[in-house]
């Protein structure tokens, strides 16, 4: 009875956390019955105490397994936390272990000095077994009184009453069957089964309870409340497009009540004719296409720009072949949402707008950043490198050099004479003169190679991995090149030719501890630079000197 019973609450209800829990309880009821049919039906003692502690470790979980139902059953699961209620839950626990260890037949014993088959008697864990079952029960009273108490809906009132008569029966058939079989047993020939009688009829009554009153049920109260209390408007139709629902939204713009017939006709002359031809084509199409979800939007009043969204949806059984049943019709009010969507619209144009307008000025302070940045870094006079980007670069290259081994050289000459052109020319012709001399010394240079103004018309270049015998060829082949470049001083066709001065420092092995002041180092190089061109100068001009530092 207990299992049909089990299944019968499964199969009639929808299973929310309550019923989990109701469900598991269920569970234990069966179990005391089962194991004591088994053990009644048992002739040699020791299967008949196995079978019987088993329904004793049912027992045993009965009084916490209705604590914890009652607990969540009153809604006192938000003050009783989980923590205490698994502490509160530990007694019988260990009861329930204890009865299934029966350690040193404290529980249960079979006694064969008075009876030669076998006499089962109580041990004193089987007397705490009964209180703090009992213990539970009552603390179970106790919450379901206080929640009576309060001010609670008629709904939670029933629920709790219907527990507490099922709790009430418990522990009237459990006194009864403590009673007959426990005290006077010797008054008796045979074992009555009142406490398996007692689970059977509390848990029917409960069932009863459950189906009727759907006391464990707020699902369709849900359900009810929340389409009442919806904006949007729904209609629910069946196969033959009669209304079974209808939400309070609606009722105001459509005169409906269940049992009526769906028409969209009737609506469909209420509103403007290009709504209305909407209206009627979006009805035909789910008439010819019952099984789809469909959606259409309609402008009730374009003056006043009013749109409403119209959704079908199929109501299907749940058999295999997923018959249409009914249809689900939902009005939706997006006036607001479409006057939000308008602003958006336009608000985007305008963003799309403004990014195109920041994209163009990005664009222009990117050219200007790169035209600062060259001039930051440039000679404005002749575009080669100035001598700041110049000493920023050989500081980091002649770290690395030194580091990795890497040959390098460095090139500092000046123009021979380059006061007296301006003398005699004019600064103009002078300023020719620097850029005819830097363009004729560029062409000479490779592209990995930095040719930078020092000062005045003296001027640097630094040639990477380039050696000492590397380093005098591109030497020569510059001097040569500005000997024989031919600038003109903007005076008519006149014409001027200059010849250099060149100081060339080539650096093909190091000391490590050049590392320790890189920027010291640099200073040598330039200084020993400087030295060789004023050597060449001294020597008569138009010459190169060259050294190896090791």
């Amino acid at each position: 009875m207990l299992l049909g019973l089990f299944f019968y609450v499964f199969a009639a209800n929808s299973i929310t956390v309550l019923h989990k829990i109701y469900l598991v309880l269920h569970f234990v009821f069966m179990v005391w019955p089962l194991f004591q049919f088994i053990s009644q039906t048992a002739i040699d003692p020791n299967y008949k105490l196995f079978y019987l502690i088993g329904a004793y470790v049912a027992l045993s979980l009965l009084g916490v397994g209705w604590f914890v139902f009652i607990v969540v059953l009153t809604g006192q699961a938000k003050v009783i936390r989980m923590k205490s209620i698994i502490l509160l839950s530990i007694p019988g626990i260990v009861s329930a272990l204890a009865a299934l260890a029966n350690p040193g037949n404290m529980f249960l014993n079979i006694n064969y000095s008075t009876d030669p088959n076998g006499q089962l008697e109580n041990g004193p864990l089987y007397w705490m077994m009964i209180v703090q079952v009992l213990i539970y029960l009552f603390i179970s009273v106790f919450i379901m009184v206080y929640t009576l108490r309060k001010e609670v809906t008629s709904r939670h009132k029933t629920l709790v009453r219907t527990a507490m008569t099922t709790v009430f029966l418990l522990i009237l058939f459990g006194i009864g069957d403590l009673l007959v079989n426990i005290v006077f047993i010797d008054s008796f020939d045979s074992y009555f089964p009142i406490i398996s009688c007692g689970m059977a009829i509390s848990t029917g009554y409960l069932a009863h309870a459950i189906t009727k009153h759907r006391v464990f049920n707020i699902i369709q109260v849900v359900q009810r409340d929340i389409m009442n209390t919806m904006s949007t408007g729904i209609i629910v139709l069946d196969d033959n497009d009669i209304v079974i629902d209808i939400n309070k939204a609606m009722r105001p713009v459509i005169r409906l009540k269940i049992g009526d017939s769906f028409n969209p006709e009737v609506l469909a002359s209420q509103l403007p004719k290009s709504a209305a031809r909407d209206f009627r084509k979006f009805f035909e199409e789910q008439h010819e296409k019952p099984l789809e979800r469909m959606e259409v939007e309609i402008a009730l009043h374009l003056e006043q720009s009013s749109y409403i969204v119209i959704q079908s949806a199929p109501i299907l059984n749940q058999n295999k072949k997923k018959l249409p049943i009914g249809r689900l019709l939902t009005f939706h009010d997006v006036t607001q949402l479409r006057i939000l969507l308008d602003e958006t619209n336009t608000q985007n144009e305008l963003l799309h707008d403004r990014n195109r307008e920041l994209m163009i000025m990005q664009e222009e302070l990117s050219q200007a950043n790169k035209k600062l940045q060259s001039m930051a870094i440039t000679d404005s006079l002749t575009g080669c490198f100035n001598r700041r980007y110049l000493l920023q670069q050989l500081e980091q290259e002649v770290a690395i050099n030194v580091r990795k081994g890497i040959p390098f050289s460095i090139f500092l000459f000046d123009i021979d004479l380059f006061k007296s052109i301006n003398d005699r020319f004019g600064h103009l012709a002078g300023d020719e003169v620097l850029c005819g001399t830097v363009d004729a010394v560029r062409s000479m240079l490779r592209l990995t190679d930095i040719l930078a103004r020092y000062g005045g018309e003296e001027f640097t270049v630094y040639l990477p991995h380039t050696n000492r015998e590397h380093a005098d060829l591109i030497a020569d082949r510059i001097k040569e090149a500005v000997e024989h470049n031919v600038v003109r001083t903007g005076n008519g066709d006149q014409t001027v030719s200059v010849t250099i001065s060149m100081g060339v420092v080539s650096i093909e092995q190091f000391d490590t501890k050049v590392l320790d002041d890189p920027k010291a180092f640099l200073r040598e190089l330039l200084s020993q630079a400087d030295a060789a061109l004023y050597e060449a100068k001294y020597n008569g001009r138009n010459r190169i000197v060259k050294r190896k530092l090791a």
